[in-house]
Order: C-alpha cells, then sequence, then structure tokens
C-alpha cells in the first residue's frame, strides 16, 4: 500500500489550515457584529447610491458638494419611511393585546366546533394553544423590532457613508495601481461592485412594486395597517427565497381574525401570485443569471448570514456571498469553494478549460 507523498500532505495541510482560518473569520465576524454590521448596511447603501453621485458629477457639482447632496437624498427617502415605520409599529405593538385575545377566542371556537363535529377530544390543550399564540406574537414583535431598531445606527451609517462614496471615484486608479505595484489583480472586484449596484437597484425596484401591490392588496380586503404590511413587504422581499413567505403570514392572520378565513386565504393567493409573478418572472429576467450563484447556496447564504448577523445579514445575503466569491476565487488553496458556489454552467465552463486539448496527429506521407 503506497504512502502519501510529501506535496500531498502538505496540500491537505494546506487545506485544513485554510478551512480553520476561515472557522476563525466567521467566529471573528459574529463576535464583531455590533461593529461590522453598521459599516456593511453604509457600505451597500452606498454603492446603491452611486447613480445619485454620478449624474450630480455629470452636472459638474464638485465632489464633496455631490457626496454631501447623495446623503441628502439618501437621508430624505429613508427618513420618512423610517418614522412612518416607527408610528405604525408603535400603533401596531398597542393593539396586540387585543389581536391575542380574539386569536385565543377564535382558537377556542374551532377547537369546540372540531371536537362536536367529530366527536373526538382535541389532543392538545387550549393552555399549550394559547402558549403558541403568544410566542408566534412575541416572534412577529421581535422581527418588527430588529428591522426598525436598526435606524439606532443611522448617524453612525450615514458617517461611514460620507467617507465612502468620498472615496468612491478613487477606486478604479487604486485598483490599477496596485497591480502596477506587483499586487494582485483585483479589476474582478471593479466588476463586483457593478454586479452588486445592479442587483441591489433590482431588488429595490422589485421590492417597492411589492410593496405597493401588497398594501393595495390588504386595503382592498379590508387587512388593518395595510401601509405596515407594505413596509413590512418592501423589507423582507430583500430576503432571497423564505422573505415574502414571512411577510405575507401577519396580514393573512389578521385577516383570519378579524373577518374569515376566505379573506385569509384570499390574501395568501394574492402575496403568492405577487411573488410568483415579480419573483420568478420578472426578477429572474431583469437579473439574468443571478450573478453567478446556485439556487441552493443562496437559500444556504440566508440561513448562514442570518445566523452571523441577524435579520442585516439575511437581507445582504445574497451581496455578501457575491464578495465572498470572488475572494475565495483569488485563493488558489479555496478556488474550489467559489466553483461550488457557481452555477451549472459556470462549473461545466470550467471542466472545459480543464480537458486537455486532443494531440492532433502530424500529417504524414501514406506508404
Amino acid at each position: 500500500m503506497e504512502e502519501p507523498s510529501n506535496e500531498n500532505q502538505r496540500d491537505g495541510v494546506r487545506v485544513l489550515f485554510a478551512l480553520a482560518s476561515i472557522v476563525i473569520i466567521i467566529g471573528g465576524l459574529k463576535a464583531a457584529a455590533p461593529l461590522l454590521v453598521p459599516v456593511v448596511l453604509a457600505f451597500f447603501l452606498s454603492v446603491l447610491s452611486l447613480p445619485i453621485l454620478r449624474v450630480l458629477r455629470t452636472w459638474g457639482v464638485p465632489r464633496f458638494a455631490a457626496v454631501l447632496l447623495t446623503i441628502v437624498v439618501d437621508v430624505g427617502i429613508i427618513s420618512p419611511i423610517a418614522l412612518v415605520s416607527f408610528n405604525l409599529v408603535n400603533e401596531f405593538q398597542g393593539k396586540v393585546n387585543d389581536y391575542q385575545y380574539k386569536i385565543t377566542t377564535k382558537t377556542e371556537e374551532w377547537r369546540t366546533r372540531f371536537e362536536e363535529e367529530h366527536n373526538m377530544k382535541f389532543e392538545l390543550e387550549q393552555e399549550k394553544i394559547n402558549q403558541y399564540i403568544e410566542g408566534g406574537v412575541k416572534q412577529l414583535l421581535t422581527f418588527l423590532g430588529k428591522t426598525i431598531g436598526v435606524a439606532k445606527d443611522f448617524v453612525f451609517i450615514v458617517i461611514v457613508m460620507i467617507f465612502f462614496l468620498a472615496e468612491a471615484g478613487g477606486f478604479r486608479r487604486k485598483l490599477a495601481a496596485i497591480h502596477r505595484a506587483r499586487g494582485p489583480d483585483l479589476e474582478r472586484f471593479q466588476s463586483t461592485a457593478k454586479d452588486l449596484q445592479k442587483y441591489l437597484g433590482i431588488k429595490t425596484a422589485i421590492s417597492t412594486i411589492t410593496a405597493i401591490l401588497a398594501g393595495l392588496l390588504t386595503w382592498a380586503l379590508d387587512v388593518n395597517f395595510p401601509v405596515l404590511w407594505a413596509l413590512v413587504a418592501f423589507i423582507f422581499n430583500y430576503i432571497p427565497a423564505i422573505g415574502s413567505i414571512i411577510a405575507s403570514f401577519p396580514p393573512a392572520i389578521l385577516a383570519l381574525v378579524d373577518h374569515s378565513p376566505t379573506t385569509a386565504l384570499f390574501v395568501l393567493l394574492g402575496y403568492l401570485f405577487i411573488n410568483m409573478v415579480l419573483g420568478n418572472f420578472i426578477e429572474p429576467m431583469l437579473m439574468g443569471q443571478r450573478f453567478g450563484l446556485s439556487t441552493s447556496v443562496v437559500i444556504l447564504s440566508v440561513l448562514f448570514w442570518g445566523w452571523v448577523w441577524g435579520l442585516v445579514g439575511m437581507f445582504l445575503a445574497v451581496p455578501l456571498t457575491m464578495v465572498v466569491k470572488v475572494v475565495l476565487d483569488h485563493s488558489e488553496d479555496l478556488q474550489w469553494l467559489a466553483l461550488a458556489m457557481g452555477k451549472r454552467e459556470e462549473v461545466l465552463a470550467a471542466d472545459a478549460l480543464a480537458e486537455p486539448a486532443e494531440p492532433v496527429e502530424p500529417a504524414g506521407e501514406e506508404g
């Protein structure tokens, strides 16, 4: 039996060392979340704001003034949304006890009716049901509170955005200078920044349309707090795969409590139709190949970044994973991970490049 060569042993140790480093980095990201989350949020908001900055620069506005005007536009858009969100969440919290009582009463009625119609005892005790209801209401309030709670770092985020936008103009020249100084070729990061800008821009537009349609749907079905559910749909639409599902449950439950199961079903079907059309047709058509990430990686990235950085991590899961993929792609030891994160087309292209060309026999004389 052949023993592994020294070269294979070194390769194995190098891969293990790289994976151990990843574990340490993940632990550091999780521990430093209070500092890093506002900085990362500021970075992606800056990327989203770059078109405004470029338009102002095209109009001849000096860089510093253009940066300040871009921040003013951002604050002018975000501040009213945050203010309305605060007021709606506070108003909703004031009526939580009433809704919790209604839900408990409804479940007792349904349980009694079920036991009478089927002549059997419902196994789950009402006290347990009430505990589940209370836990679900608390989870909803926690979700809303954490989402709105990001605004507490608003001033710090704005300050960091000013520095990011001020440095944006020299980003391309800086990458070229690094390469000329015999550093790594980081041109891929420039194309990734454009991809991030495109992704965030499309996602914001789709989320806005989703919010408008969700608000109109809940308003037409006479569900209380239609503006709040529109804002929830806007925010949670940034979470791939599961965000829209989460956003549909609260208004459906309110429709069930205030109206009937039929109204709740219409709410769920309406959300399903909105997200099916926008999420499965319009958004993929605009985004093309989803920026080189496989569907399974997108779903896993939501779970991973949600564990590391909470709701903000879930919102920014795809952009963060895109950046991580580029970083891994520049590492010889971990390039295989970047390939594993890619779509099937990317793997097939890599296989085609890796396959050696068939040798061509020189033409000789027949004899």
